[in-house]
């Protein structure tokens, strides 16, 4: 599923071509997606109206016009396609958005799992697909680490699941949160509140290095993303553990282990992610074993 590194990347392909233009029409090719399109009042915020913004909010595309803003959400599988009118539609496309005949955005969705909603103007901070997402992690550095120690304080769950709640701090998928817990040095199943405000800080700019990366190498692609030309993103080539179990460790050469937590796979490295590991990973046999090597 696109997490905010594969939005954001979309965000900036798609801001220039868009910023002071205006859709000339839009197409709807069926009624609902994951649930009912609102054709009618997306064409009264999109059609003939100059485009203002074109901002991410999470894992949420929006495009704003003074009339207010067509939400995109990709779901597991959706595609934001720029084309031209000469090109045959792909299957599976579920709106078109023209700008000019040359000119055209698609939205493909083959699992039907994304969003194309509409968000009035008052509704930017209010929405309900918006009202409860956590702090964007690529604005402060110093506010994100203050911000995850203080959530932390009350919190006895593994800080891989508090990095990954949205209601927390938005865009953190299973991937990132991999990566930027074994760039901190982190067990995944440490206890939340056992950080200190150092461990935080150490993780916030680890958060915010593994995400600007992964938004410089345009994201992640292991199946269905895909930026506006259709390209797929290269962030997979500079993984240092997801979806490494039993190769390397980059940092400390240790096997790579990989776990399932609430039906997710964690990588991590159970020798330099070792400082205060979980109770439920003291006493795992791969640990055992990598600990007999030393």
């Amino acid at each position: 599923m696109p997490e905010l590194p594969e939005v954001e990347s979309l965000v900036r392909g798609i801001r220039p071509e868009l910023i002071g233009k205006s859709f000339a029409d839009v197409v709807f090719y069926r009624d609902d997606i994951r649930e009912k399109i609102p054709k009618v009042r997306l064409k009264q915020i999109l059609v003939d109206q100059k485009i203002k913004q074109v901002l991410r909010r999470g894992k949420y595309l929006l495009v704003g016009t003074d009339h207010g803003f067509l939400g995109v959400h990709l779901g597991m599988s959706g595609r934001l396609l720029k084309a031209s009118n000469l090109e045959k539609l792909p299957t599976h496309t579920h709106a078109v958005f023209e700008i000019s005949p040359n000119v055209q955005f698609r939205f493909v969705d083959p699992r039907r799992f994304g969003r194309l909603f509409s968000i009035e103007n008052h509704e930017l901070h209010t929405h309900p697909f918006l009202a409860k997402l956590g702090i964007e992690p690529l604005e402060d550095v110093e506010n994100l680490a203050s911000h995850l120690y203080r959530k932390s304080r009350a919190r006895i769950q593994p800080i891989k699941n508090l990095i990954m709640d949205s209601s927390v701090v938005v865009g953190v998928g299973n991937i990132y949160a991999s990566e930027a817990l074994w760039l901190a040095q982190i067990h995944p199943e440490q206890k939340s509140r056992s950080l200190s405000a150092e461990e935080f800080r150490k993780l916030a700019l680890a958060i915010s290095e593994v995400l600007t990366k992964a938004i410089a190498a345009g994201g992640t692609t292991f199946r269905d993303y895909r930026d506006k030309d259709g390209k797929p993103g290269y962030f997979q080539n500079k993984l240092a553990v997801y979806g490494k179990n039993t190769k390397p460790c980059p940092r400390c050469t240790h096997e790579i282990c990989r776990a399932v937590h609430c039906g997710r796979s964690t990588f991590y490295c159970p020798f330099c992610q070792n400082k205060k590991k979980a109770r439920t990973v003291k006493n795992s046999r791969q640990v055992k074993a990598h600990h007999k090597k030393l």
